[in-house]
């Protein structure tokens, strides 16, 4: 992707698991502008890998919104998707009303391949699980366990519970755990392993309309300095479409702008303004500015890729499952030589960490996270897209990034979380 269409995350100082914008001081001169076509000439590989794993996406979904049901949360325990085998395993506390939950999704779905699902035992319903990891997290938030419980994961399988902690904690973490949860016998089994503290990033090169996921964002950051991050997804708006960022990045009120210094310099210079900070949500790690234009103008669903010059429709959104893959568009990996990173695996779907922000406080975030061996991600890439690919013109939010550990680790938000969260849906609705 060319250098004015692309967008980089900062790195942030972070307790356990943090989400990046960076501090910065500088000035300069706005400049930059939007590409003006959408691609059709995705990587061919990348097309290939998207089309092999459309039927499994769509099963997937599926059955998710089943197990989020009413119906069925008392039984869904997770899923998995295999795009290797080719195939969707459905945890289910029982085998029998897992049949049911099946059919209930062809049902609702008639075009799903249900053939390709499996079923398998989980010990716990995912909510029973959701409701322990709650209470576990806050373990991280007092006491002698303050500042060392890093993350609470809900086992893939539905077989309880991971938490992962500092080393030299470990101990302790236990202890708390044993303590606080004595006397709830149907509490699930919970395994404390060591850890490593996640770090954040944010940015693309632009900074006049029409906006879109993976434009820099520069403002005031929560301690007062100068921030920057990336834009993810575009939201309708009452007033046309807003962007969202990571919560981490900038303060209530403030106006935000795009980075005005020469393309590929990041000073954190004020470039064009872009818009204003109406709404943060610690726990999603999201944050609404609202984009001056009716109807949507000046902002659009679409996200800047690969290659030169190029930029990508978003349609439609989709919860992450364990096994899929998923790409993200951070400028600072673009930068780096990285490329946009594709091929992020999803390790874990259910996962709770704590994040700092620049100005001390700490905050319980609810995430996924995703690993590739090779890079996933780096500082500056906090806030943007993270999306899988449908063809070779479209795209499929899956949420905005949040957090890293290391180059190969991505904690992020889910698209859909978000939207329920903000009450609204992508811009325009698809």
């Amino acid at each position: 992707m060319n250098e004015m269409r692309r967008n980089v995350t900062a790195a942030v100082m972070a307790t356990a698991l943090v989400a990046g914008s960076m501090l910065v001081t500088g000035a300069g001169t706005a400049q930059a502008r939007d590409g003006d076509g959408a691609a059709a000439d995705t990587d061919s590989a990348i097309v290939a890998a998207a089309a092999k794993a459309a039927p499994l996406t769509a099963l997937a979904d599926a059955l998710g919104e089943q197990g989020r049901s009413d119906a069925y949360a008392g039984i869904y325990g997770n899923l998995s998707v295999d795009e290797g085998a080719g195939t969707v395993t459905l945890y289910v506390t029982d085998l029998r009303d897992g049949q049911k939950l099946i059919a209930a999704a062809k049902g609702a779905h008639p075009g799903i391949d249900s053939g390709l699902a499996k079923l398998a035992s989980a010990k716990y319903a995912k909510k029973d699980l959701d409701a322990q990891a709650d209470r576990l997290i806050e373990l991280g938030a007092s006491g002698v366990t303050a500042g060392s419980v890093y993350s609470v994961a809900v086992n893939p399988d539905g077989s309880g519970l991971t938490v992962a902690g500092k080393s030299d904690k470990l101990d302790s973490i236990r202890s708390a755990i044993a303590t606080g949860f004595a006397a709830d016998l149907t509490a699930a089994p919970v395994t404390v392993q060591a850890g490593d503290p996640v770090t954040a990033a944010s940015w693309r090169w632009n900074d006049s309309a029409p906006f879109i996921g993976g434009d820099v964002l520069v403002g005031s950051a929560h301690s007062g300095g100068t921030s920057l991050c990336t834009s993810g997804l575009v939201l309708d708006g009452a007033n046309g479409g807003d962007l969202v960022t990571a919560a981490h990045c900038f303060r209530q009120g403030t106006d935000v702008y795009g980075e005005g210094d020469s393309v590929g310099d990041f000073y954190g210079t004020h470039g064009h303004k872009i818009g204003h900070v109406v709404n943060t949500n610690p726990y999603w790690d999201a944050q609404v500015i609202e984009v001056p234009g009716s109807n949507g103008s000046g902002t659009a669903s679409d996200e800047a890729d690969q290659p030169a010059g190029r930029w990508y429709r978003v349609k439609g959104v989709s919860y992450s499952y364990n096994g899929q893959s998923v790409c993200q568009d951070g400028t600072h990996s673009y930068y780096s030589g990285h490329g946009v990173p594709c091929g992020i695996k999803v390790q874990n779907d259910d996962v709770r960490y704590r994040l700092a922000w620049d100005d001390g406080s700490v905050h319980t975030v609810r995430g996924v996270m995703g690993h590739n061996a090779n890079w996933a991600v780096t500082e500056g890439d906090s806030g943007a897209l993270v999306f899988s690919v449908t063809n070779g013109t479209d795209r499929r939010a899956r949420g905005i990034v949040s957090g890293q550990s290391g180059n190969t680790n991505l904690y992020w938000t889910e698209a859909q979380d978000i939207i329920n969260a903000m009450g609204v849906g992508l811009n325009p609705r698809t």
